[in-house]
């Protein structure tokens, strides 16, 4: 079994500035509303000054919401190469990456958040965007390492390639994001996933 690794001191203050930050922004947006909710008072709230703010976050609706910049497993990234299924593996690594997005936050208050304030729903969609971009920057170096992608699809560049396979990826992913029931203030999961991917490849089978 592996040791497990323990945070510095640097690290472990880093993760409470940053949880009181959003929480105080958080709260704030829930009891007064997100236009009193102002960089200015939600630093003050957290005990910090507006640069440590921004040192944090890019702007307050991010610190309300408790959005991160999407970050890429390299070893999720690894089963791209040599994927039996790498449309699917695609959808996998895109529900990952805009999982990292979602930092350790209360779901009730976000969904609460996400239905007062339409505006916020545009703010996440940013992130999975940034989180695309990267899949996409990924599945351009997996398709490089293998010999019947590395040129690309015949007529298009590799990273044409990689933009249309990540697209077509995302479908089960927004088709499950689009049905009834989905709590977009949860995010999605692989689980949640499993049905659309099914159904997604069946589609493939029926239309080959």
């Amino acid at each position: 079994m592996p040791e497990a690794i323990i945070p510095t001191l640097r690290e472990r203050k880093k993760v409470e500035t940053w949880t009181a930050i959003h929480e105080a922004a958080s709260s704030l947006a829930q009891e007064r509303g997100l236009d009193q909710a102002t960089v200015e008072v939600v630093a003050e709230a957290a005990g910090v000054s507006p640069r440590t703010f921004f040192n944090y976050f890019p702007a307050k609706e991010d610190a309300v919401l408790g959005l991160r910049e999407p970050v890429l497993d390299p070893g999720e990234a690894a089963k791209l190469e040599g994927a039996a299924d790498l449309l699917g593996q695609i959808s996998l690594l895109l529900v990952a990456v805009a999982r990292s997005a979602f930092g350790s936050t209360d779901p009730g208050r976000r969904r609460e958040l996400l239905q007062r304030y339409p505006n916020l729903h545009r703010r996440q969609m940013e992130y999975m965007a940034k989180g695309e971009a990267l899949v996409c920057e990924a599945v351009i170096a997996a398709l490089a390492n293998d010999p019947a992608w590395s040129g690309g699809a015949e007529g298009f560049s590799p990273g044409e390639t990689a933009r249309m396979l990540v697209m077509l990826a995302a479908v089960p992913a927004k088709f499950t994001a689009t049905s009834p029931g989905f709590d977009p203030a949860a995010g999605l999961t692989p689980g949640e996933l499993a049905p659309a991917l099914e159904l997604f490849h069946h589609l493939q089978r029926k239309l080959s």
